[in-house]
């Protein structure tokens, strides 16, 4: 009697490792494609939705898919070709260089920006749970800034470059503290955008004194 009872203690023991087993599977693969919906919802190219869920681009295209057959064709769009490479996007305006600015910050906040440069940030840094942040930033983003030009590859890429801290120096405000994000070429006092055309502003009432 006492060795069928350790018997079936054994059992229940490994039945419930099993399940335990199991359910961290399944709690891992329903956050993939919970991440893979939220980053179709933003048109994220396939290739960028695989690097940061991890799923086979089959399975994305199979998401997409059953996405738009739930909210209709015209809800979202399937971008096709390489994602945004150039970086003028964020320095082309006052208005794009205090963008990428607050979209450093707010990734600096949530924990998708490391605190240190990284050598290969487009191997180290995609991962199921700095993705949901990654999204959790450019929605907060979109609530503030509605009528935004960025999408979130923009983002992405931005977090890459940053990451690798060779093109991009992150950096605060001479005038305001601000964050501010300044291309390594560039020969320019550090100002955050707000403070350059106030000062340019200052400047141009002075002249017309005179």
């Amino acid at each position: 009697m006492l060795c069928h009872n350790f018997a079936a203690a054994q059992l229940i023991r490994a039945q419930h490792g099993a399940m335990r087993v199991w359910g961290e599977r399944y709690n891992r693969d329903l956050q993939r494609y919970n991440l893979a919906l939220r980053m179709i919802a933003h048109e994220a190219r396939t290739h960028t939705i695989c690097d940061w869920t991890g799923l086979p681009d089959d399975r994305i295209r199979h998401l997409y898919q059953s996405y738009v057959d739930e909210h209709g064709k015209r809800h979202v769009l399937r971008r096709r070709g390489p994602s945004p490479q150039s970086l003028t996007v964020f320095f082309g305006t006052a208005r794009s260089r205090s963008e990428a600015a607050a979209l450093v910050g707010l990734c600096y906040l949530l924990e998708v920006l490391p605190t240190r440069t990284l050598d290969d940030p487009r191997r180290e840094l995609p991962s199921v749970a700095r993705g949901e942040r990654l999204c959790e930033a450019y929605e907060m983003y979109r609530q503030l800034v509605p009528e935004t030009s960025m999408t979130l590859e923009h983002l992405v890429l931005l977090v890459m470059t940053v990451s690798q801290g060779q093109e991009f120096e992150v950096t605060q405000c001479a005038s305001c503290g601000g964050v501010v994000v300044l291309d390594r070429g560039a020969l320019r006092r550090g100002d955050c955008a707000h403070c350059n055309e106030h000062r340019h502003f200052i400047n141009e009432g002075c002249q017309s004194i005179r």
